[in-house]
């Protein structure tokens, strides 16, 4: 049996293990956000986190990996504040779509850095193939809540001529779109006047559940 002085060690251990790892996926994202995904190396990357090769292969054996670590990362980032805000909200289809959408213009998600990383994995072949792998299931539970709640406010308002299922894909490609915009004309495109827009085009397509873009303003202002 362990002493209690055994215990404390092996959990400082494991707390250094976990934030050791974490340095390295922060460094990984910030290196990618400086010099782009192929200009990644153990090196740049090592340099951000202060630490050595060594503790890099300890902790994820091969730059691969690390770099599949921290897109995960971000998918399940997004992934938790989009189901916290959900769990928040109010119980309608509106409440809760509203707050789906909210998330992905949130500061933490919703900045140069992270998309700049988002963006240079859909650039690369070998890495896309790589991110559906350890990304689709995140992805898929996303669209199927959406999917889910474009029909319950489809039903809700009679929305007869509204497809819920393409109405849902093309409001992700939507918002795809609005982050690379956000990416591409920092100057002009801000993070509030892209989920303005993200509102408006729910306000074409459901107008009796999202009268005005503005109602569902967050208090946030980039």
């Amino acid at each position: 049996m362990q002493t209690t002085t055994a215990r404390t060690i092996e959990r400082k251990r494991t707390a250094s293990r976990e934030v050791r790892r974490q340095q390295l996926i922060d460094a990984t994202i910030d290196s990618i956000a400086e010099y782009g995904l192929s200009a990644t190396t153990m090196a740049t990357i090592t340099s951000f986190a202060n630490l050595s090769q060594g503790i890099v292969n300890f902790h994820f054996r091969s730059k691969d990996r690390l770099l599949m670590e921290a897109v995960g990362y971000l998918a399940e980032e997004h992934h938790l504040l989009w189901q916290k805000r959900y769990a928040q909200s109010g119980p309608s289809a509106r409440e809760r779509l509203s707050a789906l959408i909210e998330s992905d213009y949130h500061p933490d998600i919703c900045n140069r850095k992270k998309l700049t990383v988002w963006f240079a994995f859909y650039g690369e072949k070998k890495y896309r193939d790589a991110y559906r792998e350890r990304c689709a299931k995140i992805d898929e539970d996303r669209i199927a809540e959406t999917v889910r709640l474009c029909r319950q406010i489809k039903e809700e308002g009679g929305y007869d001529h509204v497809d819920a299922l393409m109405f849902a894909q093309s409001l992700e490609a939507f918002t795809d779109g609005l982050w690379l915009n956000i990416l591409l004309y920092p100057d002009t495109f801000t993070r509030q006047r892209a989920k303005d827009e993200c509102f408006a085009y729910l306000a074409s397509v459901f107008p009796d559940h999202f009268p005005h873009q503005r109602e569902y303003q967050s208090c946030e202002r980039s």
